[in-house]
């Protein structure tokens, strides 16, 4: 599914909260490797969806107040 479609049907499920999973940890795809959070940042911010994008490896608290990212960690 692509970045798009991942918050469609973030929206289609109702869920608070969105988080990415397996979109930077390789290189495997044609296309820059921070490409699929920055499609999906766009995407959520026009949606109004709360997308969560953690440094690989980061825990996350799931019953804490989860908020987009505030730095964008991934251009470097």
């Amino acid at each position: 599914m692509t970045p798009e479609q991942a918050v469609q049907a973030n929206l289609d499920v109702k869920s608070k909260n969105m988080m990415l999973m397996h979109w930077g940890a390789f290189t495997l795809a044609f296309h820059d490797w921070n490409e699929p959070i920055e499609r999906a940042l766009r995407e959520a911010k026009k949606a109004d969806v709360n997308l969560i994008g953690p440094k690989i490896g980061e825990t996350v608290l799931l019953d804490s107040t989860l908020n987009m990212p505030s730095s964008s960690w991934w251009d470097f």
